[in-house]
């Protein structure tokens, strides 16, 4: 039973990384945008270089920045009645807002950016409007809003015939109808959304589809499918240069296997993740990767190599002040010595 227990936290840690994958995946993809630089008069280019200034303080990491820069862009264009350069600023608030875990002020920009669009009549920006809306409602739970938004992104990519925008809405409407537990209606939205995706010729759009079709053939049990599509996105990835889809297809790849019995393979796939997320130099990968050995080790019963790993663990978040994680290992090591030095009776 504590075997079992214990195989069942390391598959939850798994899945909540694929989780937080799927949905920062998917965002990243759709909001690839770009601004218009023109140069209509003095406040225009004064807009534009704030646009310029916030995009490279949100490269460096300087969000709260990146936010001023972009709010000040905001009023100038709104001072020259720049109506599609206003939208496109709503979408980058709305990413940075989503980056700081403010999703109240992220809904709103994407909502703003949305009202845009339909205000100059523009169908494309309606339907990544109408997915960038879902994603942050999404993320909040609201899984029956978000397949709402979702639906409407369909509706108006069918009658645009716009294929790249109706892949997109489809493969969002699969992962909110898999967030709601209807895995096999999920199958059949993301298998469609999955062709558009292949026409289209999209590796990074496709990887992530095929991420969460991966998803969707696991909880139902179909563990061949489920591998055959992380590892097809695994490929996709590594074209795209996209290491979020890399590392969430080897997730996937990884617990196929061991749903398909394969405990051997499972075990050698973790030890190369941890191999991988070196190679990257990410730290947050590394910490995951990190946990999801030491709790293997743990249900192996190799209580000192477990807590050699959830110290080295700890250490990594440390290094990121993730406040949360270092409790969550405190907690872990904490249990693992008592078990560990618990008296036994001879």
């Amino acid at each position: 039973m504590l075997k079992l227990a214990q195989s069942i936290a390391l598959s939850v840690l798994i899945s909540s990384v694929l989780a937080s994958s799927s949905l920062a995946s998917s965002l990243n993809e759709q909001l690839r945008i770009q601004i218009n630089k023109g140069t209509q008069g003095n406040v225009r280019q004064t807009a534009d270089r704030a646009v310029e200034a916030g995009i490279q303080a949100q490269q460096s990491g300087a969000l709260d920045q990146a936010i001023s820069q972009w709010n000040r862009a905001l009023d100038l264009y709104q001072q020259i009645g720049e109506t599609a350069a206003q939208g496109r600023i709503y979408d980058l608030l709305g990413m940075a807002y989503i980056q700081i875990a403010q999703l109240d002020n992220a809904e709103n920009a994407f909502r703003r950016s949305l009202g845009s669009a339909r205000d100059e009549g523009n169908t494309i920006r309606q339907i990544y409007g109408y997915n960038n809306v879902g994603q942050v409602i999404l993320q909040r739970g609201q899984t029956v809003e978000a397949a709402n938004s979702f639906a409407e992104g369909v509706r108006i990519a069918r009658i645009a015939k716009h294929d790249a925008g109706l892949g997109l809405s489809l493969s969002n409407l699969g992962l909110a109808t898999y967030a709601q537990g209807k895995y096999r209606d999920a199958i059949a939205l993301l298998e469609q959304a999955r062709g558009f995706r292949d026409q289209k010729k999209d590796p990074i759009g496709a990887a992530n589809t095929l991420n969460n079709l991966g998803d969707a053939y696991q909880a139902i049990g179909s563990f061949a499918m489920a591998y055959a599509a992380h590892d097809r996105a695994m490929t996709l990835a590594q074209q795209g240069g996209d290491p979020a889809n890399q590392f969430r297809a080897f997730d996937g790849m990884m617990m196929a296997n061991r749903g398909m019995g394969q405990e051997n393979r499972f075990t050698e796939m973790l030890n190369q993740r941890l191999a991988m997320a070196n190679r990257s130099n990410d730290a947050w990968q590394m910490l995951n990767s990190l946990k999801m050995v030491a709790q293997h080790q743990q249900q192996q019963g190799k209580l000192a190599t477990a807590e050699n790993y959830y110290q080295q663990a700890y250490s990594v978040a440390r290094r990121l002040n993730a406040s949360r994680e270092q409790t969550f290992l405190r907690d872990q090591l904490g249990q693992l010595r008592s078990r560990k030095f618990r008296w036994q009776p001879r």
